[in-house]
């Protein structure tokens, strides 16, 4: 027990330890000792029964190993300041049997414990010294490894891309109109990605630009991630390669968007946006007590979370996919429609490239009785 008390104390030196160590062995053995001589003589254990005192002697050494060493130790974890007079008195002991160590002539180095992730994250949680946005912080590394790019990239459907059948003006006026440092180029369709131009390379070609002069001089070879990649891993293979983009990729080789080193960036920290950036809209807004405001983009656990109503989101990503198919179709841009369900009515308000944008939904009185019984 000292000896796990003692261990939390940074000030403690490896002859101390050692000397408690041999001390912890030395009770131990001479109580497991004891032990096994109170087993053979408490219930005759005959020679043929040898497992009877084994199986007393594994539930001592359970026992002891709890309450000798994982209670004390979570015990400094949680009370650091509190301990301080028992690691005198460990210093004490340590002094008193010092010459065990001298007698073995060696010192025994206790080994770093291996600190798994829910040690770790049970000492965040305890800890009251760690402010909330560094727990946060260490929260979202721990979740980084089980985060796929796929769920952090920007989709295809917000990705400005340009095409090898555009002209270099049409080039050059979406450049001007967007401020995004990346481009995709498209070849035969929104899947040929052949390479990404950068726009810090196209802004320093000096003379007359065609469409040969900027792929030689400003566009770079694509690098490509599966969706499914984990965004540590990805981290770490865009930091080795030092490229800053990368196109995803679904498993039939379709791009299903981008991601930056932006992106997983803010997966540690949160939202950073610079002055002058676009802030988002918000997806979901509440207008009344039956009553919400959503957009097509909006995530549909999301949506489920704030409407209260049970959707199917492991069929659907956003609210417009969710729509969409119980529409049944692929309304015109530019029309608005109106989609009866059992637990809502979706006014869509707009259509726009094929997607549902602003909607106005209206939560059924007997879907909603039965969610609040609930």
């Amino acid at each position: 027990m000292m000896m796990a008390l003692f261990d939390q104390d940074k000030k403690s030196d490896t002859k101390t330890l050692s000397t408690l160590q041999w001390l912890s062995y030395s009770l131990y053995g001479l109580s497991s000792l004891g032990i096994i001589v109170w087993s053979y003589t408490s219930f005759n254990i005959q020679s043929s029964n040898i497992w009877i005192a084994i199986l007393i002697m594994v539930a001592y050494s359970l026992v002891y190993f709890i309450f000798a060493y994982k209670i004390p130790r979570r015990f400094a974890n949680k009370n650091t300041e509190k301990i301080g007079f028992l690691t005198k008195l460990a210093g004490f002991i340590s002094t008193l049997f010092s010459w065990i160590s001298w007698l073995f002539s060696f010192e025994t180095e206790i080994e770093d414990e291996t600190v798994s992730e829910e040690d770790i994250r049970e000492l965040i949680n305890t800890g009251s010294e760690i402010e909330q946005p560094q727990k946060e912080f260490i929260e979202n590394v721990f979740e980084l490894d089980d985060t796929s790019v796929e769920e952090i990239c920007t989709h295809r459907s917000k990705v400005i891309t340009l095409d090898l059948d555009q002209s270099i003006d049409e080039w050059k006026q979406i450049i001007h109109d967007n401020r995004h440092t990346f481009y995709p180029i498209c070849g035969k369709d929104d899947d040929d990605i052949i390479g990404v131009l950068d726009t810090r390379d196209y802004f320093r070609i000096d003379g007359e630009l065609n469409q040969d002069i900027i792929i030689n001089k400003a566009v770079d070879k694509p690098f490509f991630v599966a969706e499914n990649t984990k965004a540590d891993t990805c981290f770490h293979e865009m930091k080795n390669r030092k490229t800053y983009f990368a196109i995803v990729l679904d498993e039939y080789g379709g791009m299903t968007g981008i991601i930056t080193l932006h992106d997983i960036i803010e997966t540690l920290l949160g939202e950073m946006n610079e002055v002058d950036d676009e802030i988002p809209p918000v997806e979901i807004q509440r207008i009344d007590d039956n009553q919400w405001y959503i957009l097509g983009s909006a995530d549909l656990e999301e949506v489920q979370e704030a409407l209260n109503i049970e959707l199917p989101i492991d069929e659907y990503e956003t609210f417009s996919g969710y729509a969409l198919s119980q529409l049944g179709r692929i309304p015109d841009d530019g029309t608005q429609l109106e989609i009866d369900l059992d637990t809502m009515i979706i006014n869509v308000r707009e259509i726009k490239n094929h997607r549902i944008g602003q909607t106005i939904v209206y939560i059924k009185e007997k879907e909603k009785e039965e969610n609040e019984k609930s």
